[in-house]
């Protein structure tokens, strides 16, 4: 299984409790998708869908939105306070499954698939994929690079040197697995996509060493 039970307890301890919109996912999918212009029909699916936080946003443009998420606890809390979607969330590990037959116009992942392993996040990759219609585009926002200062933090999972574990401080204290990514990991993952947009960003905290760094992606199938 590729969810983090960890991440059930740390939301039961209202910890990584975002509730707004992130503001790049938001930028990413108006300027390169068609969800403010489809006439609300517009179907769109966010996997790791956490406490909510995007979907006000996607609620503001479509009335076909979808969340996927591990987490028994978040999901039950994202039904009583949207009860519009309560037939639309669903508990599943999006790594292994995805329990909706809807194809979607895009699939929204922020921040989520980035607590996997590699091979998780390649079957993770092909059932997004097989889940798209054509055309349809997946966004990507904040897989941490290996730039990012807690890169050389933790300690190693599995061998091929992108993926950490065992945070007791910082960030990522709790959260299980964190991979981190370059640009030929990328482009190697999501061979099967058409490649929109790749960006690379970096956010330092003045005063001190930290350093924040990470991937957006746009990709179309």
């Amino acid at each position: 299984m590729g969810f983090s039970p960890e991440w059930n307890e740390l939301y039961k301890n209202n910890k990584h409790f975002s509730v707004w919109p992130w503001s790049q996912l938001v930028s990413l999918c108006l300027r390169n998708t068609d969800l403010a212009t489809t006439g609300r029909a517009c179907k769109v699916l966010e996997v790791g869908c956490g406490a909510g936080a995007n979907l006000p946003f996607f609620l503001a443009h479509t009335d076909k939105v979808y969340g996927i998420d591990g987490s028994e606890h978040i999901i039950s809390s994202l039904k009583q306070k949207f009860p519009q979607l309560v037939n639309n969330l669903e508990v599943a590990d999006f790594t292994s499954f995805i329990p909706f037959k809807e194809s979607f116009d895009l699939i929204v992942d922020r921040a989520a698939s980035v607590h996997n392993d590699t091979p998780s996040i390649r079957k993770y990759l092909r059932l997004a994929h097989t889940h798209l219609s054509d055309g349809g585009y997946l966004i990507i926002t904040d897989w941490f690079s290996t730039k990012h200062s807690h890169y050389s933090g933790g300690k190693p999972f599995g061998d091929n040197g992108y993926v950490r574990t065992g945070y007791k401080e910082g960030p990522f204290s709790g959260v299980g697995k964190v991979h981190f990514f370059d640009s030929e990991i990328i482009k190697e993952l999501t061979e099967d996509f058409e490649l929109i947009h790749l960006e690379h960003t970096s956010l330092e905290v003045y005063g001190t060493d930290q350093k924040t760094t990470g991937w957006n992606i746009v990709l179309k199938k």
